[in-house]
């Protein structure tokens, strides 16, 4: 459905809300509308503005939490399901190999931007005369993305700073606050949601959060608490409720554009082509502004060569490749006899790949209206490509071979393959429409899973897994301790949620700085280094003319360097510097 949230995004690119960030060296009121609190807070139509407003640092195309550019989707590559791609964005690279500073660029900002828009209006919003339902039911919208944003603090940077009053309410200085209290307030928030959410919402407001994606949100809220009774409490409401929530039959239908807002799908965000088409660096803000998404693009294969039709030309700049590691995952358990793809279907969902080259009953495809796998990997990885040369500091990933073959995956999830006009966001609508879902029901299944896990229910831990395997089109398994049934639950989410932003929150959650470098490291060790020869072109330019692998496959992502503070961000020094009241985290100073 993509007219679900039209008239919201719209008003959201517009909303005249004050847009001071939660932090305190964001004191300044940015009145874009030239009103003020007083004028703005007057009726209904504008508390439905205002509330547009805070979803708005979630779906920033280019520059947000989610956004193409710079944001969350990025830093995820410091786990073991994704291998960035080598040479990009410096701030971006600083994270990823572990040497950024409280000067590397930070999602900090997008966070309690969040924060202060959800702050203004808990506090504004009540005092405006309209219906008490409606009122009642937008309040409990806000406490969910205020709920949600600490959230974020909490699995990104551990400590924050605790707001619950607009900055010109509150102007004393905050100082940071505990990981305990920081999810003591995201659950505080979340209950609230709950207790005000609608449990459904008709077709036109599809996009806006429910009961139970509030339910969801708390339930794994207490998880990361390790309030494990609580958690699977709050699971089982929406598991065993009359809420409508399964699994999709097909696991891809979970990333396309005309299988949104599905039986699965707990929380997504809703892009839409509106706006000014031409507009591709955009944060989805101002009049006239894209609402569409650039992740298509950013993480989407070079689209070039006999392939390109012209409408489907182009491609994109794959900065996310799927990790060596996932790939032995995912053809480690082949499917039974008989069935009618080689491996876990999730596969190939999540990876391009040629079939044929590895004996697979399933018939090769072709992408993006003709392009078989050989000119993608040709044209996004080979020195002779015809974009960005992937190979050029002389690194690739370590996929292993099978069969006698080569490895050669490229990374599928997140980009518009089914698209005839391909992944590129340069003038390209029908490339830029696909929802991303933050929370799925798969991942319920997963989370009370562990929950059942650690309350002494094997045997329904192991159900909810299964759950997952059959769709996935393998067999069941019965198990029966509880190390061998969540090391299969590990297993099984690393195969479900690659590139979904999953994978490091849980491995920070799962394991000790002492356990997770030493896993790091054995998994990231996955960069073949090739020897590279050069000639010259017809312009007297340097090039690469060959390659030879040269037998070392090292980790080149810098895991020798990953510290203990590295499973948190640091707190950016602008802030620190901008507040008396905050010191920076004990680790980063």
């Amino acid at each position: 459905m993509k007219t679900g949230l039209k008239k919201y995004i719209i008003v959201l690119a517009t909303a005249p809300l004050l847009f001071s960030s939660c932090s305190d060296s964001f004191l300044d009121e940015v009145n874009p509308n030239n009103q003020t609190p007083a004028t703005f807070w007057i009726n209904e139509d504008n508390v439905l503005k205002g509330l547009s407003a805070i979803y708005n640092p979630i779906r920033r195309m280019t520059y947000g939490y989610y956004g193409g550019f710079e944001g969350t989707l990025h830093n995820q590559m410091r786990a073991d399901d994704l291998y960035p791609t080598r040479g990009e964005e410096a701030a971006i690279w600083e994270i990823l190999s572990f040497t950024n500073t409280p000067n590397t660029n930070s999602v900090w900002g997008y966070l309690y931007t969040g924060i202060q828009l959800a702050n203004e209006f808990l506090y504004n919003a009540p005092n405006v005369n309209m219906d008490e339902n409606a009122l009642s039911q937008y309040l409990g919208e806000a406490y969910f993305l205020r709920g949600f944003w600490y959230f974020r603090v909490r699995t990104d940077f551990n400590e924050g700073v605790i707001r619950t009053l607009p900055q010109s309410v509150d102007v004393e200085a905050h100082g940071l606050s505990t990981p305990e209290e920081v999810l003591d307030q995201a659950i505080a928030d979340l209950k609230e949601a709950k207790a005000r959410l609608p449990k459904t919402r008709p077709a036109e407001e599809a996009g806006r959060v429910t009961q139970g994606a509030a339910i969801a949100m708390l339930g794994k809220a207490y998880l990361w608490k390790g309030d494990y009774a609580a958690a699977k409490a709050e699971f089982e409401t929406i598991m065993n409720g009359d809420y409508g929530y399964d699994l999709m039959p097909e696991y891809e239908d979970n990333f396309r554009d005309d299988t949104e807002f599905n039986q699965e799908s707990i929380w997504e965000i809703n892009y839409e082509a509106l706006g000014n088409s031409g507009d591709s660096w955009g944060s989805s803000t101002g009049d006239n502004a894209f609402m569409g998404s650039v992740l298509g693009h950013y993480f989407g294969p070079s689209l070039n060569g006999p392939g390109a039709t012209g409408q489907n030309a182009g491609g994109g700049w794959y900065k996310m490749q799927p990790s060596p590691y996932l790939i032995k995952r995912f053809i480690a358990e082949p499917r039974p006899e008989g069935s009618d793809t080689k491996w876990d279907k999730r596969l190939y969902t999540t990876c391009f790949f040629k079939y044929s080259d590895y004996g697979d009953v399933k018939p090769d495809e072709t992408f993006y209206d003709g392009f078989t796998f050989d000119e993608m990997f040709e044209q996004t990885t080979q020195p002779n490509g015809s974009d960005k040369y992937r190979m050029t500091a002389g690194q690739s990933p370590a996929y292993p071979d099978i069969e006698g073959e080569e490895g050669r995956f490229l990374m599928k999830k997140l980009t518009p393959w089914w698209n005839k006009t391909g992944c590129t966001m340069y003038n390209n609508n029908a490339g830029r429409i696909t929802n991303f879902r933050i929370m799925r029901f798969a991942e319920v299944l997963f989370l009370h899973a562990e929950a059942c896990l650690e309350t002494g229910d094997n045997a329904a831990a192991m159900a909810d897994i299964n759950r997952i395997r059959v769709r996935a089109g393998l067999p069941e398994k019965q198990l029966g301790s509880k190390d061998a049934i969540m090391e299969e639950l590990r297993n099984q989410k690393l195969l479900e949620f690659a590139g979904e932003n999953v994978r490091w929150d849980d491995l920070v959650r799962w394991y000790s700085f002492e356990e997770l470098k030493p896993l790091l490291q054995d998994r990231k060790t996955d960069t073949k280094i090739w020897e590279l020869s050069y000639g010259t072109n017809e312009n007297g330019e340097q090039v690469i003319t060959g390659y030879t692998f040269t037998g070392r496959i090292e980790d080149t992502q810098n895991y020798a360097n990953f510290q203990k503070k590295h499973m948190y961000y640091p707190i950016p020094q602008s802030e620190v510097d901008a507040n008396l009241n905050l010191e920076q985290k004990a680790d980063w100073q």
